[in-house]
């Protein structure tokens, strides 16, 4: 019986310190075929891409293209049109997609109601990320995952760290240099850089200089070298130092079965046993990651071998979107294969974890580029999957947009292709001719046909029926389809399509709120402490705990927004009817400008709109700016109703009861008093002006602020009414 349970035991269970390529090399072989999964990718390409055999580029059946000269029926030069109904639903799909992605506002939830604070640099940071520093970058893989999933199902984002080394060039002179010199022998007579100019200049020292230079200068020994001779020559040289270029979260969206594969008994990607990635990569860039990434020496030199060779998926009808491309040519020059395994494994420690390994297939199986634990401190493989409908529980049976469409498609193209060939019917109907004649002339407007008898020559009479029919069928199939998919039909009603793109939109932006997890907990994990509080003006924790648990990102967007009458609709509801009747002060008006400024510009907001605590941090910079200005003497700027003039108010009566100097000043300095009595009655007039309105519509003015003024004055306080 333990026999038994040793010979079917999972191999990969256990993390024996050295990886088992040709065991991996099973896994990825049982991963791409098993279960018809390039058969499935191939038929839904050619059904987006409207491919089929004896296809001909002028839309046409001709005999002569066929397989095996089969005629083309129902003659030669008949309707062969390619109908792209997948296509068209699929893009606009992506396209309300891309929309809602685009528009969506990103929010860091923190865990318990202290957290906001924390939870709002949080944000700020995830915004710097996104839109300043990937930007581009990010919305294209978007597209792609949107693309990839609407095609074939589903997709998966790969979320990793990107940190690229590159060299700094520094010029150093030797008057520089005679500066380091004496700086050094005044702090230390005996100082090793003592005559380091003049020893420079003699050949007989390079060795002694060269060892002093690597002592303090971390380059290595060519470069030592031309630093000296350079100095020695020219007076001058360049130093290269080695430095960060890059250290950002990366994300690439993975095409199924081509890019990412998984065993066939995977229900959940994230609890998947293994996962298979696959990259294509030049010389230049294989050689890099010896410095970059710590690849194996041996690895690279085997593995730049196998250059324009593959052993993954590769069928020259799927891979390009355009037919006149070979996918040999474009697998083949000039780029290597590289396979990423990621295995979840019990380690060491007897704890599960989760090891890569970097490997090819041409090459010794006892060979691989690198195999370590991957020290992601979420614990998760660094993968989000993505489908577009749930129907069963194995993520990836999800179906496409070309097989659920493909009756309807080819309706469509036969109604097209009868229509089309109908309609040459009509312009030109065969001709009958009698047999005694044997042959007809030149037809055209205009011909003389000689004859013997008047029935010499006949048209064929047209088909019957009317080509109405067809045009309704074909309307029908677009309306069934706008119906099933929720997109833009006249006799579809637009609260239907709202909640089927709602239903979409909202599956689409979870999976977002997941790969934004991992692009923050990431960032957290590899940015330096300080880079992230000058981005934030916050100090966040990078405790590994924290990293994994403290955080959740919401990211959301109602669909209606897209309908520009809408959002104008609903503005003016609350505008005109809701906030009249805010007697109790229970909306956040400053929220509600947020969120006006981002129904009507999401781009646009992003700039003008601050978060509370950083706007009333503005206003008492201002306020204070206004009060130094008018204690040198000078007025300030006034400005006509002021919306935030109370605010103001009390942020001046708070600065004025706590700054004795500015208090002494309204007492004893005439010229400050009358300033600053003018500053507060242009503030007092601005909070009138929005009592005015108030009293406009309630008939009333409230008798609160009067009492407050009162007690104010009793207490020897600045009274709001000047």
């Amino acid at each position: 019986m333990l026999n038994d349970y040793k010979i079917k035991r999972d191999k990969l269970a256990l993390n024996e310190g050295k990886p088992d390529i040709k065991l991996l090399q099973h896994e990825l072989q049982r991963s791409l075929y098993n279960g018809a999964n390039i058969a499935k990718l191939n038929a839904n390409d050619d059904m987006r891409l409207c491919r089929w055999e004896g296809q001909t580029e002028d839309g046409k059946k001709h005999t002569d293209y066929r397989q095996d000269q089969d005629p083309a029926l129902p003659f030669d030069g008949a309707s062969d049109v390619r109908v792209r109904l997948a296509d068209k639903i699929i893009n606009e799909l992506v396209a309300i997609k891309m929309a809602a992605w685009t528009k969506a506002r990103r929010k860091v939830n923190g865990i318990t109601v202290d957290d906001a604070a924390m939870a709002g640099a949080a944000t700020t940071l995830m915004t710097w990320i996104i839109d300043n520093k990937l930007g581009l970058e990010i919305k294209r893989e978007a597209h792609l995952l949107a693309q990839y999933a609407e095609q074939y199902g589903w997709s998966v984002m790969h979320i990793g760290w990107d940190q690229q080394l590159g060299k700094r060039p520094e010029t150093l002179t030797i008057e520089q240099l005679a500066e380091i010199q004496a700086t050094g022998e005044q702090n230390d007579p005996n100082t090793p850089l003592k005559d380091f100019c003049q020893n420079i200049m003699d050949p007989e020292k390079d060795s002694y200089n060269a060892s002093l230079i690597q002592s303090v200068v971390p380059i290595d020994e060519y470069q030592t070298m031309k630093f000296i001779k350079d100095m020695r020559e020219t007076g001058k040289a360049t130093v290269f130092f080695d430095s960060v270029v890059k250290n950002l979260p990366i994300i690439t969206a993975l095409k199924p079965f081509d890019e990412i594969a998984f065993p066939p008994e995977t229900i959940e990607l994230e609890r998947s046993r293994i996962i298979f990635r696959r990259v294509f990569m030049n010389e230049v860039e294989i050689r890099s990651m010896i410095e970059n990434d710590g690849w194996d020496k041996e690895f690279v030199e085997e593995v730049i071998q196998t250059s324009g060779h593959h052993t993954w998926y590769n069928d020259p009808n799927i891979v390009p979107a355009a037919a006149l491309l070979t996918n040999q040519q474009y697998r083949g020059n000039n780029l290597i294969e590289i396979v990423y395994s990621y295995a979840r494994q019990i380690g060491e420690d007897g704890k599960p974890c989760i090891y890569y390994t970097i490997f090819n297939p041409f090459i010794r199986s006892d060979l691989c580029a690198k195999h370590e634990r991957l020290d992601y401190e979420h614990g998760n493989y660094p993968f989000v999957p993505y489908r577009r409908e749930h129907i069963r529980k194995i993520f990836c049976e999800s179906r496409g947009i070309p097989e659920l469409v493909v009756t309807d498609q080819a309706e469509i193209k036969a109604q097209h292709d009868s229509l089309r060939d109908r309609t040459a019917f009509e312009t030109l109907p065969p001709i009958k001719v009698k047999k005694r004649n044997g042959y007809i002339g030149s037809i055209g407007p205009g011909m003389q046909l000689p004859v013997s008898t008047p029935d010499d020559y006949q048209f064929l009479e047209p088909p019957k029926g009317s080509p109405q029919l067809a045009f309704n069928l074909i309307e029908t199939v677009k309306q069934n389809c706008a119906e099933y998919f929720g997109l833009q039909h006249p006799n579809v009603p637009p609260e239907k399509t709202a909640m089927m793109q709602q239903v979409m939109v909202d599956n689409w932006l979870t999976t977002w709120s997941r790969i934004y997890q991992q692009m923050f907990q990431l960032s957290m994990q590899y940015m330096d402490s300080a880079e992230i509080e000058r981005i934030t003006n916050y100090q966040l924790s990078k405790k590994s705990s924290d990293i994994a648990n403290q955080f959740d990102f919401a990211v959301s967007f109602d669909v209606n927004e897209l309908n520009p009458a809408w959002v104008s609709e609903k503005l003016s509801a609350i505008t005109q009817f809701v906030v009249p009747l805010d007697s109790g002060g229970v909306i956040d008006r400053n929220k509600l400008i947020m969120k006006i400024c981002e129904s009507i510009s999401p781009d646009i907001a992003k700039e003008i709109v601050i978060d509370q605590a950083s706007a009333t941090q503005k206003m008492e910079k201002e306020v204070k700016t206004d009060l130094a200005i008018m204690l040198l003497g000078m007025e300030p700027q006034y400005v006509e109703n002021d919306p935030a003039a109370e605010s103001k108010m009390q942020i001046m009566q708070q600065v004025m009861q706590s700054n004795p100097k500015a208090a002494q000043a309204a007492q004893m300095d005439q010229t400050f008093a009358l300033i600053f009595q003018n500053y507060t009655k242009n503030l007092q007039m601005s909070i009138e002006q929005q009592k005015n309105k108030q009293i406009g519509r309630q008939g009333v003015s409230p008798i609160a602020p009067q009492l407050q003024e009162q007690t104010q004055m009793v207490n020897g306080q600045i009274p709001m009414q000047q």
